[in-house]
């Protein structure tokens, strides 16, 4: 593919530069390389073909987000902001929904739903008119709009547990516990047929809100362990030499949920990309 390699060497020189993104660098790779197992028929034949691209292309939007703000708002949704549990009273629709909340309040809570159905006009577009190239780099990109919302930290306020002696659990979770302890991902659940982009989204929203309070439980549990200035340092991007028995802890308590999560967000990127697919035709992919 043309554009693989400029964005292959694009990927390396950021790499060079300290950065931090949801689910990590590994952690959007192996979500994406395992989506692509998942298909069958031409569908899946493509996707497993290009499975190295749809890897890299997956951490692209974090690097994107590094150098332009506006990006930022893609990668979540405060639902918890917008209304109470279980969210019916926000519109699906983006022009009501930015009417009803106003444009400051969305950059600020995440627009992450609209971002998915931002995406999937960009690869149906791209599959229609044969650019495959141009649909996978945009599959690797929806993907990981797809992955973050099933993170449930990406789905409330105090998304770094800031409101509750929490600060750093985001950090911890996504990253240091995933590298920590996951060498794999299991897909959990059957491919489902999509028939709004953004409902689904919504969908996935509230299944990960309902399950925030277990990461924030199981990091005061953890953090028990620590000193109040050992404590204060699990809100910096830091590897630390004293987090090991946290880390322990906060594993006994989420590991399970973790590999939930993980294991969902497989299944519904291959949901998505089935669903791209079919709106686009089912165009050769040859």
């Amino acid at each position: 593919m043309r554009i693989t390699s400029l964005i292959i060497l694009l990927v390396n020189l950021i790499l060079l530069q300290s950065f931090v993104s949801a689910w990590g660098y590994k952690g959007h790779r192996m979500i994406n390389e395992k989506a692509a197992f998942l298909l069958n028929g031409e569908l899946g034949l493509f996707v497993n073909k290009h499975k190295n691209a749809l890897k890299w292309y997956g951490v692209v939007p974090d690097y994107i987000k590094t150098f332009y703000p506006e990006e930022k708002p893609l990668h979540f949704f405060d639902a918890d902001y917008y209304d109470k549990y279980p969210f019916k009273n926000i519109p699906l629709n983006f022009e009501r929904f930015k009417e009803k909340y106003g444009s400051e309040k969305l950059t600020k809570m995440g627009t992450a739903p609209w971002a998915i159905q931002k995406s999937c006009n960009e690869v149906i577009f791209y599959l229609k008119n044969a650019r495959l190239d141009e649909a996978i780099f945009h599959m690797g990109v929806l993907a990981h709009y797809v992955a973050d919302i099933h993170n449930p930290l990406h789905t409330i306020l105090n998304y770094d547990g800031q409101l509750t002696g929490n600060k750093g659990i985001h950090f911890r979770w996504e990253v240091r516990l995933f590298d920590e302890y996951i060498e794999s991902i299991t897909p959990l659940g059957e491919i489902k047929r999509i028939d709004s982009p953004v409902g689904y989204a919504m969908d996935i929203v509230r299944e990960s809100y309902k399950d925030h309070k277990r990461i924030l439980d199981g990091d005061t549990k953890a953090r028990k362990v620590l000193t109040v200035d050992q404590q204060k340092k699990l809100a910096s991007y830091d590897v630390l030499n004293f987090e090991n028995e946290y880390l322990e802890i906060l594993n006994y308590e989420t590991i399970d949920l973790l590999n939930e999560r993980l294991g969902k967000s497989v299944i519904r990127i291959a949901a998505y990309w089935q669903y791209c697919w079919t709106m686009a035709g089912k165009p050769n992919l040859k």
